[in-house]
């Protein structure tokens, strides 16, 4: 995904510091494997990690100069809009070749318009810009928050970066964690912000300037209601649109390195079959699909998966003819120690759901190990198309708190997926429950309702919006990789359409994700578009609790375990004990986790808490 690195300060020169700068930005290589460049002046350094996905990114920092002075800017991901962009350019006299790269495209755009031309821009994106002429610095990230952003202030400057590791790495930053940040990584109300107290993110569709006088922060788009005013033919049409223009808007020119993920599922099927016609038309390679199981032939159905992935992603594989590609790992692998600590290196923070994020770090390891650079998902298809169970669940959808927490607390997750273990001293600081409460109401306060819907028709529209607003994708695994993750899925102007399509429509035919369904209907094996949703495979082998409750126990067996004073040392012993349970029992197997993920946090990231 490539990964960036600045320090602004108007106190110190910064060209003598060039090493450190250099030294911070190296701690992005995960994410940007092919090449490191650095630009460094007294007031402003920026770092860059380069990610050759398509060999369009262009050589980054890149530098021009405007009325004499230096104009600097980077960018991670993969903006799209840039011909609206190239063809602005040219009616202002400007005039770049299509191979232009994007970062050049955008600091031309900036000498030309500043930061109004921003919000043109779509896809996934962070932008940084340095202007000596003011010596300000622009900050900015794509409508959905799909590039990360950290910053944090130091003595007499600021710095920032893609990931916080690079902060953490920095002399005057120490990674303390307050209750407000433990709260975030642990719970499932939010997705994991900068977590670390002094870390801040820029907001999704946020321009943040930087200057002498402090920060100026604009919003340049939010999700809005407005009346959904075609029928259930038109509305499956303009999706089917929309998504075709999505794809071929995302799909680069070299297809070469291009790879997808292939779950079977609707939502990765859709892609795959959108993604392969596409290529298709252009007289290109076939599509290469990659699927994730286990080898051991272990699985079970249960009440978040009841079929096995590899038999639908084989038939869709074989009626868009993608080379397709099986993954296969042992049920052990993900606890190996090599993986954790990889793990907590690709996400900065514990995993949630260790076993699902990690069979698919795994798996996208592999993807990346067979010449892949830009990998294809059906992220987002859950959140635009109403998939999840919260989201047709009436007791859910009702439930006055975020769904997803309701669902946990269903199945007796009082405070949450993973908590159980947490003491009461732990409990008490973190106070969970008003945690969400609090985080639940402010995010239901910035919904827009219209006139006439009835309280069923608001409720429904509060689960869109949660899920649109407070789940955004998380990249994080596939940028470990060297990766560039595109989901088409998850393309604003559809987000936009979907979140105010009625959820009569979403769901008719009753199954779940019906209308997307619909909308690809010509394109799949008939068992796929009937198949149910089901959730990332996990190894269900004897091995994998066995091996689980090893490193349990051994964590429990050190005196020294940062994370003991954090848990019920009784209960976790008990459950140490009961190889069964963890076999077993859903959210036994995650409190263990989680608690073997925090011990390696705060070891690792050398962590103070400050509850």
């Amino acid at each position: 995904m490539s990964g960036v690195f600045g320090w602004i300060d108007f106190t110190r020169d910064l060209v003598l510091d060039r090493p450190v700068v250099t030294m911070l930005t190296a701690t992005l290589a995960q994410r940007g494997p092919d090449g490191e460049a650095v630009w460094v002046s007294p007031r402003a350094a920026l770092g860059y990690r380069t990610l050759d996905a398509d060999g369009a990114g262009g050589r980054q920092p890149f530098v021009t100069e405007v009325d004499g002075a230096p104009v600097v800017a980077a960018v991670t991901g993969a903006p799209l809009h840039l011909d609206d962009l190239r063809q602005r350019l040219r009616s202002a006299g400007r005039g770049f070749a299509p191979e232009t790269p994007a970062v050049e495209l955008i600091a031309a755009a900036y000498a030309q318009w500043g930061v109004e031309f921003i919000p043109w821009l779509a896809g996934p994106f962070a932008i940084v810009i340095w202007d000596a002429r003011t010596e300000e610095l622009v900050l900015a990230r794509d409508q959905l928050a799909q590039q990360p952003l950290y910053y944090t202030h130091t003595s007499t400057g600021l710095i920032f970066a893609t990931e916080r590791k690079a902060l953490l790495a920095h002399p005057e930053v120490d990674a303390v964690l307050d209750a407000s940040g433990l709260r975030e990584a642990i719970s499932h109300a939010l997705p994991p912000g900068p977590l670390f107290k002094g870390l801040e993110s820029v907001k999704g569709a946020e321009i943040a300037r930087f200057g002498r006088t402090g920060w100026t922060k604009r919003t340049y788009w939010k999700l809005s209601s407005r009346p959904h005013e075609e029928d259930l033919e038109s509305t499956t049409a303009t999706v089917r649109r929309m998504l075709e223009d999505s794809i071929r808007e995302t799909l680069p020119t070299d297809t070469s390195r291009l790879v997808a993920t292939l779950s079977g599922g609707i939502d990765s099927s859709s892609v795959a079959a959108l993604a392969a016609a596409e290529l298709r038309r252009r007289g290109g390679d076939k599509l290469r699909t990659y699927t994730v199981d286990f080898k051991s032939s272990e699985f079970e159905a249960d009440v978040m998966r009841d079929t096995r992935d590899s038999p639908y992603a084989q038939a869709v594989a074989d009626m868009i003819d993608s080379v397709h590609n099986l993954v296969e790992l042992e049920s052990t692998d993900i606890l190996h120690p090599i993986i954790r600590q990889g793990m907590l290196r690709a996400k900065d923070a514990p995993t949630r759901i260790y076993d699902m994020e990690t069979s698919q770090y795994l798996f996208i390891q592999h993807a990346g190990a067979q010449g892949g650079k830009i990998v294809l998902t059906g992220g987002a298809g859950d959140q635009l198309f109403q998939g999840a169970r919260w989201s047709t669940d009436q007791g859910l959808v009702e439930s006055g708190t975020f769904p997803w927490i309701a669902l946990a607390q269903r199945f007796g997750a009082t405070n949450g997926f993973g908590t159980a273990l947490l003491n009461a001293d732990t409990l008490a600081a973190l106070d969970l429950r008003t945690y969400y409460a609090d985080e639940y109401q402010k995010a239901i306060g910035e919904i827009e309702y219209l006139p006439g819907e009835d309280e069923w028709q608001r409720n429904m529209r509060r689960v869109s919006y949660l899920v649109l607003t407070r789940g955004p994708l998380d990249s994080s695994v596939f940028a470990a990789a060297g990766l560039q993750t595109r989901a088409p899925i998850n393309y604003y102007k559809l987000v936009e359409y979907a979140y105010n399509i009625p959820a009569a429509y979403q769901h008719h035919g009753g199954i779940e994700k019906s209308l997307l369904r619909a909308a690809v209907a010509d394109l799949l094996p008939e068992q796929v578009l009937k198949r149910r949703q089901s959730a990332t495979p996990v190894s269900n082998h004897p091995s994998y609790a066995q091996r689980l409750q090893d490193e349990f126990r051994a964590i429990l067996a050190d005196p020294d375990a940062p994370v003991r004073p954090l848990i019920d040392l009784e209960a976790s012993k008990a459950l140490a004990e009961d190889a069964p349970r963890l076999a077993k029992d859903r959210l036994a197997r995650a409190a263990a986790e989680l608690t073997l993920q925090l011990n390696l946090w705060l070891h690792h990231y050398r962590v103070r808490l400050a509850l």
